[in-house]
Order: structure tokens, then C-alpha cells, then sequence
């Protein structure tokens, strides 16, 4: 971002202040010691997710992110009860050794309790 008096781009942002629609940003020029402030606007609101209450509809393997499905899920905590290390599941599913923990913790994955 470019010094409105000088035109330097030797600028730091000082603070930021975020708001549901527009973040305010106050910045300082290193050169010639402005100050000025910014706000940028957002065209589209999106709301995050509210907090508490039921799963979302995009639980489990109907999220578009989501790497393993249920039968996964049956298979890792079915492995994890044979005595496999977390390590050797994970290695197998391509995932971390602590999410393997957390699906077996039931910590994740709650909605899928069939062995």
C-alpha cells in the first residue's frame, strides 16, 4: 500500500479492526510518519457458522473437503481395536497420527458409531 502524502510504499498496517461487513485498517508510512486509515468493504456477507447446536448438513463425508468416508472411519477403529499404532493407520489413510486419535476418541466422526 503506497503513502498517500509521498507516494512511498514503505508503509506497516498499526492495527486492524474487523467488522461483519468491513475491516478498518490504520497504517503508518516508515518515511514520512503519516498516518491514515483504510476500510475495505465487503460486496458479499457471509455469516459464519453458528455456534453450538446440531451438526451441520455437511458432516462426515458429505463435506466437499473431507478426505475419508465412513466405511474409513469403520476400518480405523476396527484396525486401531486389532492393536495397530496410530502412526501405521495413518500412514494408510494419508492423514495425521493425532486425527486417527481424534476418530477413535470419538472426538470426530461422532454420527458414525457402527463397529
Amino acid at each position: 500500500m503506497k503513502c498517500r502524502r509521498c507516494e512511498s510504499s514503505n508503509t506497516r498496517v498499526t492495527c486492524t479492526n474487523h467488522f461483519p461487513n468491513f475491516t478498518k485498517r490504520y497504517c503508518r508510512c516508515e518515511d514520512c510518519g503519516e498516518k491514515y486509515r483504510t476500510v475495505e468493504r465487503y460486496e458479499v456477507y457471509k455469516p459464519g457458522p453458528k455456534r453450538g447446536g446440531t451438526l451441520p448438513d455437511t458432516a462426515g463425508e458429505k463435506n466437499g473437503f473431507s478426505v475419508l468416508t465412513t466405511d474409513n472411519v469403520i476400518d480405523i477403529r476396527r484396525l486401531k481395536r486389532e492393536g495397530k499404532s496410530n502412526r501405521q493407520i495413518a500412514a494408510i489413510y494419508g492423514i495425521s497420527a493425532g486425527h486417527v486419535s481424534y476418530i477413535v476418541n470419538f472426538k470426530v466422526w461422532k454420527h458414525v458409531d457402527a463397529y
